[in-house]
Protein backbone atom coordinates (compact mmCIF):
# COMPACT_ATOMS: atom_id res chain seq x y z
CA UNK A 1 0.00 0.00 0.00
CA UNK A 2 1.42 3.38 -1.02
CA UNK A 3 1.92 6.32 1.31
CA UNK A 4 -0.78 8.29 -0.53
CA UNK A 5 -3.37 5.57 0.05
CA UNK A 6 -2.44 5.29 3.72
CA UNK A 7 -2.84 9.05 4.15
CA UNK A 8 -6.20 8.99 2.38
CA UNK A 9 -7.48 6.14 4.57
CA UNK A 10 -6.25 7.88 7.70
CA UNK A 11 -8.14 11.04 6.75
CA UNK A 12 -11.32 9.07 6.07
CA UNK A 13 -10.96 7.30 9.41
CA UNK A 14 -10.55 10.65 11.18
CA UNK A 15 -13.69 12.00 9.54
CA UNK A 16 -15.59 8.85 10.46
CA UNK A 17 -14.39 9.07 14.06
CA UNK A 18 -15.68 12.63 14.33
CA UNK A 19 -19.08 11.56 12.97
CA UNK A 20 -19.29 8.61 15.37
CA UNK A 21 -18.32 10.81 18.32
CA UNK A 22 -21.12 13.23 17.48
CA UNK A 23 -23.68 10.47 17.03
CA UNK A 24 -22.83 8.29 20.03
CA UNK A 25 -21.71 10.67 22.78
CA UNK A 26 -24.76 12.50 24.20
CA UNK A 27 -22.64 15.22 25.80
CA UNK A 28 -20.99 16.08 22.48
CA UNK A 29 -24.28 15.89 20.60
CA UNK A 30 -26.00 18.18 23.10
CA UNK A 31 -23.10 20.66 23.13
CA UNK A 32 -23.07 20.96 19.34
CA UNK A 33 -26.85 21.14 18.88
CA UNK A 34 -27.57 23.59 21.69
CA UNK A 35 -24.60 25.79 20.88
CA UNK A 36 -25.46 26.01 17.20
CA UNK A 37 -29.13 26.73 17.99
CA UNK A 38 -28.26 29.66 20.27
CA UNK A 39 -25.85 31.02 17.67
CA UNK A 40 -28.22 30.56 14.75
CA UNK A 41 -31.00 32.53 16.42
CA UNK A 42 -28.63 35.05 18.04
CA UNK A 43 -29.94 34.19 21.49
CA UNK A 44 -27.37 36.15 23.50
CA UNK A 45 -28.90 35.46 26.90
CA UNK A 46 -29.36 31.75 26.21
CA UNK A 47 -25.81 31.53 24.91
CA UNK A 48 -24.46 33.32 27.98
CA UNK A 49 -26.23 30.94 30.35
CA UNK A 50 -25.11 27.96 28.27
CA UNK A 51 -21.44 28.99 28.41
CA UNK A 52 -21.50 29.81 32.12
CA UNK A 53 -23.12 26.44 32.89
CA UNK A 54 -19.71 24.86 32.22
CA UNK A 55 -18.17 26.66 35.21
CA UNK A 56 -14.37 26.75 35.15
CA UNK A 57 -14.50 25.29 31.64
CA UNK A 58 -16.41 28.30 30.32
CA UNK A 59 -13.35 29.79 28.52
CA UNK A 60 -12.68 26.46 26.75
CA UNK A 61 -16.39 26.26 25.94
CA UNK A 62 -16.26 29.73 24.39
CA UNK A 63 -13.23 28.88 22.25
CA UNK A 64 -14.83 25.60 21.17
CA UNK A 65 -18.09 27.31 20.18
CA UNK A 66 -16.18 29.93 18.21
CA UNK A 67 -14.33 27.21 16.33
CA UNK A 68 -17.51 25.19 15.82
CA UNK A 69 -19.51 28.04 14.29
CA UNK A 70 -16.85 28.58 11.65
CA UNK A 71 -17.53 25.12 10.23
CA UNK A 72 -21.32 25.45 10.07
CA UNK A 73 -22.98 27.39 7.21
CA UNK A 74 -25.23 30.38 8.00
CA UNK A 75 -24.18 30.54 11.66
CA UNK A 76 -22.82 34.02 12.52
CA UNK A 77 -19.59 34.38 14.44
CA UNK A 78 -20.57 37.87 15.59
CA UNK A 79 -23.08 36.43 18.08
CA UNK A 80 -20.46 34.39 19.95
CA UNK A 81 -17.91 37.23 19.85
CA UNK A 82 -20.35 39.66 21.47
CA UNK A 83 -21.51 37.11 24.05
CA UNK A 84 -17.98 36.11 25.06
CA UNK A 85 -17.05 39.76 25.58
CA UNK A 86 -20.25 40.25 27.60
CA UNK A 87 -19.22 37.42 29.91
CA UNK A 88 -15.46 37.90 30.25
CA UNK A 89 -14.91 41.55 29.33
CA UNK A 90 -13.54 42.72 26.01
CA UNK A 91 -9.87 41.88 26.71
CA UNK A 92 -10.35 38.21 27.62
CA UNK A 93 -13.32 37.96 25.30
CA UNK A 94 -11.24 39.17 22.38
CA UNK A 95 -8.51 36.65 23.22
CA UNK A 96 -10.94 33.71 23.42
CA UNK A 97 -12.69 34.79 20.22
CA UNK A 98 -9.35 35.23 18.45
CA UNK A 99 -8.16 31.76 19.46
CA UNK A 100 -11.48 30.13 18.56
CA UNK A 101 -11.72 31.91 15.21
CA UNK A 102 -8.15 30.97 14.30
CA UNK A 103 -8.73 27.35 15.32
CA UNK A 104 -11.97 27.19 13.34
CA UNK A 105 -10.40 28.79 10.26
CA UNK A 106 -7.52 26.31 10.42
CA UNK A 107 -9.96 23.39 10.65
CA UNK A 108 -11.92 24.75 7.67
CA UNK A 109 -8.71 25.12 5.70
CA UNK A 110 -7.61 21.57 6.52
CA UNK A 111 -11.03 20.11 5.69
CA UNK A 112 -10.93 21.75 2.27
CA UNK A 113 -7.29 20.79 1.72
CA UNK A 114 -7.73 17.16 2.78
CA UNK A 115 -11.15 16.35 1.38
CA UNK A 116 -12.00 19.07 -1.12
CA UNK A 117 -8.88 19.22 -3.26
CA UNK A 118 -9.22 15.75 -4.82
CA UNK A 119 -12.76 16.61 -5.93
CA UNK A 120 -11.63 19.94 -7.42
CA UNK A 121 -8.86 18.21 -9.33
CA UNK A 122 -11.46 15.99 -10.98
CA UNK A 123 -13.68 18.91 -11.98
CA UNK A 124 -11.20 21.60 -13.06
CA UNK A 125 -8.72 21.10 -15.87
CA UNK A 126 -5.13 20.76 -14.60
CA UNK A 127 -3.99 23.81 -16.62
CA UNK A 128 -6.62 26.05 -15.03
CA UNK A 129 -5.91 24.75 -11.55
CA UNK A 130 -2.17 25.28 -12.02
CA UNK A 131 -2.80 28.91 -13.03
CA UNK A 132 -5.00 29.45 -9.97
CA UNK A 133 -2.37 27.87 -7.72
CA UNK A 134 0.36 30.06 -9.20
CA UNK A 135 -1.71 33.18 -8.49
CA UNK A 136 -2.24 32.21 -4.85
CA UNK A 137 1.41 31.31 -4.44
CA UNK A 138 2.23 34.89 -5.44
CA UNK A 139 -0.65 36.82 -3.87
CA UNK A 140 -2.48 34.35 -1.63
CA UNK A 141 -1.32 35.60 1.74
CA UNK A 142 -2.24 39.20 0.86
CA UNK A 143 -5.62 38.13 -0.53
CA UNK A 144 -6.40 36.30 2.72
CA UNK A 145 -5.18 39.23 4.83
CA UNK A 146 -7.34 41.78 3.01
CA UNK A 147 -10.49 39.65 3.12
CA UNK A 148 -9.98 39.09 6.84
CA UNK A 149 -9.78 42.83 7.41
CA UNK A 150 -13.17 43.45 5.81
CA UNK A 151 -16.57 41.95 6.73
CA UNK A 152 -17.63 41.78 3.08
CA UNK A 153 -16.37 38.28 2.29
CA UNK A 154 -17.73 35.60 4.69
CA UNK A 155 -15.09 34.17 7.03
CA UNK A 156 -15.93 30.58 6.12
CA UNK A 157 -15.71 31.19 2.38
CA UNK A 158 -12.16 32.49 2.68
CA UNK A 159 -11.06 29.55 4.83
CA UNK A 160 -12.55 26.86 2.63
CA UNK A 161 -11.50 28.65 -0.55
CA UNK A 162 -7.89 29.03 0.55
CA UNK A 163 -7.79 25.35 1.46
CA UNK A 164 -8.48 24.45 -2.16
CA UNK A 165 -5.35 26.26 -3.30
CA UNK A 166 -1.68 25.54 -2.73
CA UNK A 167 -1.15 28.40 -0.28
CA UNK A 168 0.90 27.14 2.67
CA UNK A 169 -0.93 26.52 5.95
CA UNK A 170 1.54 28.70 7.87
CA UNK A 171 0.89 31.61 5.49
CA UNK A 172 -2.85 31.17 5.85
CA UNK A 173 -2.64 31.07 9.65
CA UNK A 174 -0.41 34.17 9.73
CA UNK A 175 -2.68 36.19 7.44
CA UNK A 176 -5.81 35.07 9.30
CA UNK A 177 -4.35 35.77 12.73
CA UNK A 178 -3.37 39.30 11.78
CA UNK A 179 -6.36 40.12 9.60
CA UNK A 180 -9.06 39.03 12.05
CA UNK A 181 -7.65 40.99 14.99
CA UNK A 182 -9.18 44.46 14.35
CA UNK A 183 -12.71 43.12 13.84
CA UNK A 184 -12.57 40.88 16.90
CA UNK A 185 -11.32 43.69 19.14
CA UNK A 186 -13.93 46.16 17.91
CA UNK A 187 -16.83 43.71 18.19
CA UNK A 188 -15.60 42.61 21.62
CA UNK A 189 -15.68 46.20 22.87
CA UNK A 190 -19.18 46.44 21.43
CA UNK A 191 -20.18 43.22 23.18
CA UNK A 192 -18.78 44.19 26.58
CA UNK A 193 -21.01 47.23 26.70
CA UNK A 194 -23.91 45.46 25.02
CA UNK A 195 -24.31 48.41 22.68
CA UNK A 196 -27.01 46.95 20.50
CA UNK A 197 -27.57 49.96 18.30
CA UNK A 198 -27.35 50.15 14.56
CA UNK A 199 -25.11 53.20 14.49
CA UNK A 200 -22.25 51.53 16.39
CA UNK A 201 -22.41 48.41 14.23
CA UNK A 202 -22.46 50.44 11.01
CA UNK A 203 -19.50 52.57 12.13
CA UNK A 204 -17.47 49.49 12.99
CA UNK A 205 -18.31 47.93 9.64
CA UNK A 206 -17.28 51.11 7.81
CA UNK A 207 -13.97 51.20 9.68
CA UNK A 208 -13.25 47.60 8.73
CA UNK A 209 -14.12 48.21 5.08
CA UNK A 210 -11.82 51.24 5.00
CA UNK A 211 -9.05 49.18 6.57
CA UNK A 212 -9.53 46.49 3.95
CA UNK A 213 -9.50 48.97 1.06
CA UNK A 214 -6.38 50.61 2.47
CA UNK A 215 -4.67 47.24 2.72
CA UNK A 216 -5.65 46.52 -0.88
CA UNK A 217 -4.24 49.86 -2.04
CA UNK A 218 -0.90 49.08 -0.41
CA UNK A 219 -0.98 45.38 -1.24
CA UNK A 220 2.43 45.47 -2.94
CA UNK A 221 4.06 46.85 0.20
CA UNK A 222 2.30 44.25 2.35
CA UNK A 223 3.34 41.51 -0.03
CA UNK A 224 6.97 42.58 0.23
CA UNK A 225 6.66 42.59 4.02
CA UNK A 226 5.07 39.16 4.45
CA UNK A 227 6.55 37.29 1.51
CA UNK A 228 10.09 38.67 1.83
CA UNK A 229 10.11 39.80 -1.77
CA UNK A 230 12.91 41.95 -3.14
CA UNK A 231 11.50 45.48 -3.17
CA UNK A 232 13.86 46.49 -5.92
Amino acid sequence: MTFGKVTYLWRLALLGLAALTYQNLPCVNEFVNRGITYLKYRDFEGLRIFILSYGVWAPITSISLMALQSMVPLVPGLAITITIAWIFGWQWGALYSWLGALLGATLDFCLARWYGRPLVEKIIRPQQLDSFDAFFLKHGIIAVLITRLTPIVPFKVVSYGAGLTTIALCQFVLATGIGQTPAIILYSILGQNLVKNLFATVMITILLVVAGLTAYRYRDTLENLFCNKDSS
